[in-house]
């Protein structure tokens, strides 16, 4: 891949030009990382690749680790950002109706989707998770008023839905509903299984972030192919130093973004890119396996466990929990669950035990009170004016 563009790109931007000071063209390999404390730290303008007329959005990561970052969008951005989805298996049309609940906040997913919608003249429906007029129960009745064929949130959201209709007896999938895309967690192949058991429809997977954009959108047998035209990811070892593929190690990932260029960007995650190989799918391009965080690494009894490692137990389990935090106390494992319905406990604990190779204690628990998920009264307007029945003076 010509690497070239991703350096011309970079020039836009006051944030690099420090590295093109001299007047010659950097050789790859030496271009120090991008890190995310850099990008915390960075004035926003400083990374702005483009006039400020040409800017379409402005956004910031949670913030959730550590001072937010920002990133910025163009009206060329979208563009690409849109076949993003459109190009993908998922493939939205205009005869989609999308709902989205991804938070129209200063994020950005549900903005990806939007403008993937919006290009491929589809119907758009926001039931954003942290508007309170749209509590789950709400987004149930319209789901099954409005009959979306494409569902778009985060994977735990997805269950507290799947949940929530259980609770309510609300059947599922709801009528004409083809797809779900899920983004903002980890989701390994066993997790994968596992919701599409629960909804009846198949699940997309959507890898990206706030600093680069959306990259990868699984085939239907959830790879991420590295087919973005404008994205060069690397995996580096211990040393920041190239390992090739079918080897685990670190993201670093350039975009040639317009907004927002990024050129060699450390993004912690931990991932294999795979030699190229025939999928069922069509595709042959080489495969991207996300790993989860490097900070997410458990060591037990002297072997490393990865947070995808932890999810491939989880999600196998003969009994898998609504919701569930793996703890790591000194030398002891415990596994905090909640069940929704009555379990054989000790057989998790069994479970678990064998998988892990190390004893885990179980701990049945309530995490996320999924009463507290169906509200007495949806948020709305407030009233000036109030007419009482029998008012006494």
């Amino acid at each position: 891949m010509d690497k070239n563009k991703y350096i011309e790109a970079a020039k836009r931007s006051p944030f690099y030009q420090s590295l093109f000071s001299n007047g010659q063209q950097p050789v790859w390999n030496d271009i120090p990382f991008t890190t995310k404390q850099q990008l915390r730290e960075a004035d926003p303008y400083e990374l702005l690749g483009t006039s400020f007329q040409n800017v379409v959005t402005y956004h910031e990561t949670s913030g959730t680790t550590g001072k937010p970052s920002s990133s910025w969008f163009s009206y060329n951005d979208i563009d690409v950002e849109a076949d993003v989805l459109n190009r993908s298996a998922l493939a939205f049309t205009e005869n989609d109706l999308i709902l989205n609940r991804f938070p129209f906040a200063i994020a950005l997913p549900a903005f990806l989707v939007y403008w993937a919608a919006q290009k491929a003249r589809a119907g758009f429906i926001s039931a954003d998770q942290w508007n309170e007029v749209a509590p789950l129960p709400r987004v149930l009745d319209i789901m099954e008023k409005t009959k979306p064929t494409v569902l778009t949130l985060g994977p735990t959201e997805l269950m507290n839905l799947y949940y929530v209709a259980k609770k309510l007896n609300k059947p599922l999938p709801t009528e004409r509903l083809r797809a779900i895309v899920v983004a903002g967690e980890l989701v390994t192949p066993a997790r994968k299984r596992y919701m599409e058991q629960c909804w009846g429809v198949p699940i997309y997977l959507f890898y990206g972030s706030t600093e680069t954009g959306g990259i990868f959108v699984s085939c239907e047998n959830g790879h991420f192919h590295l087919t973005h035209p404008s994205i060069n990811v690397e995996v580096v070892d211990d040393k920041g130093q190239p390992a090739g593929e079918n080897v685990v190690g670190s993201c670093v990932i350039s975009t040639a973004r317009e907004g927002m260029p990024l050129l060699r960007y450390f993004n912690e995650d931990y991932i294999e890119i795979k030699q190229a190989q025939a999928c069922s799918c069509g595709c042959s391009s080489p495969i991207l396996v996300h790993y989860g965080r490097k900070d997410d690494l458990l060591n037990i009894n002297g072997q490393e466990k990865s947070l995808y490692d932890i999810h491939e137990i989880v999600y196998s389990l003969s009994s898998v929990p609504y919701i569930w935090k793996l703890q790591q106390r000194g030398e002891d494992l415990y596994f905090l669950a909640q069940y929704e319905e009555e379990v054989n406990i000790a057989a998790v604990q069994q479970e678990l035990s064998v998988a892990l190779g190390k004893e885990v204690r179980v701990e049945q628990t309530i995490i996320v009170p999924t009463d507290s998920l169906i509200p007495n009264k949806p948020a709305g307007k407030f009233y000036y004016i109030e007419k009482l029945e029998d008012a006494h003076i």
